[in-house]
């Protein structure tokens, strides 16, 4: 055990098999070590596991390892840290919980049995631990796969034929998409939707360019957007979860940003009442609200027409 625990973590993920080519740098090495909330003065029993996003992550790596994370950096730690981890079974998050990705209450953790091994390290009982830990890592990873396989969510639309990765958000994603688009968006073409594991899953970046919408609007960029060819009109749709439904300030970041002449139609989706009635005091006027569990009806926040661009 040395006085360094990017270094320690290094060890322990080439006993664990995770990689044999591995350094201080690497973005799993660093989120795990934020996610025990460890520091180099710290000895391992004494690390947690409650939960940590990619912000608190960066802050605390920027704080206790002399790290110079920018913000920017929060996806490379996310993807190539604990995206990485979860695959082979060593993270976890709490999207299962019905927690968007958006969410400030996202959290990724360390799978119990991996936590219980690396806080064992420099101890007697880590030997004990990793051979009981190797032999089930293989089964483990195939299970893993095999349950998303089987719990992914399917979706029709159009000639589209993709699968979202479970959870509630992405169940009302497709809600959206097979119940909203068909009856109020006059079947428009799907440009882009943004699954909780891949948001590019379908993302039509030329098409987007064409009709004025700047695709570096990464931070404001709704959860699915519609083209109504005939119309011009962009259906914008913010399907709500948890966080973010088309407030005053959204509405504005993105009027202010597009540069085309189709007509902008914004939509939050969310999946029953009681979810909605959260929100309602956030919603902006002048947009359109619908509700999955009432899926034949339209909410319209004032204005002289019940839906069009604005």
């Amino acid at each position: 055990m040395s006085n360094n625990k990017l270094d320690d973590v290094c060890e322990i993920l080439k006993d664990v098999e995770f990689s044999n080519d591995i350094n201080t740098n690497n973005m799993a090495v660093r989120f795990i070590v934020a996610a025990t909330r460890i520091t180099n003065e710290m000895e391992w029993k004494n690390a947690t596991n409650d939960g940590i996003s990619m912000h608190e992550s960066r802050l605390f790596l920027n704080s206790n390892y002399d790290t110079n994370l920018k913000e920017n950096t929060r996806e490379s730690l996310r993807k190539n840290g604990a995206k990485k981890l979860e695959t082979v079974g060593l993270a976890r998050n709490n999207e299962s919980e019905g927690i968007a990705t958006n969410s400030s209450k996202f959290k990724w953790y360390l799978n119990d049995d991996f936590f219980d091994l690396v806080k064992s390290y420099g101890t007697s009982s880590y030997e004990k631990l990793l051979q009981k830990f190797l032999p089930n890592r293989e089964s483990r990873i195939q299970l893993l796969r095999s349950t998303r396989e089987k719990t992914m969510i399917p979706i029709k639309y159009q000639g589209h034929n993709f699968k979202l990765t479970p959870g509630a958000h992405n169940i009302l994603h497709k809600e959206v998409i097979e119940k909203f688009a068909p009856k109020f968006a006059g079947g428009s073409e799907l440009l882009y939707v943004g699954d909780t594991a891949n948001k590019s899953l379908i993302f039509e970046k030329s098409k987007l360019r064409q009709l004025g919408f700047p695709i570096t609007m990464h931070k404001i960029i709704p959860d699915i957007i519609l083209y109504n060819e005939k119309k011009r009109w962009l259906f914008l749709v913010e399907a709500v979860s948890s966080t973010g439904p088309m407030s005053i300030d959204r509405v504005t970041q993105i009027k202010n940003n597009y540069k085309g002449n189709a007509g902008l139609i914004f939509v939050t989706a969310f999946q029953n009442w009681s979810v909605y009635k959260k929100f309602v005091s956030k919603i902006a006027w002048e947009t359109e609200i619908w509700i999955a569990d009432f899926p034949d009806h339209m909410i319209h926040m004032n204005g002289d027409r019940f839906m069009g661009p604005r």
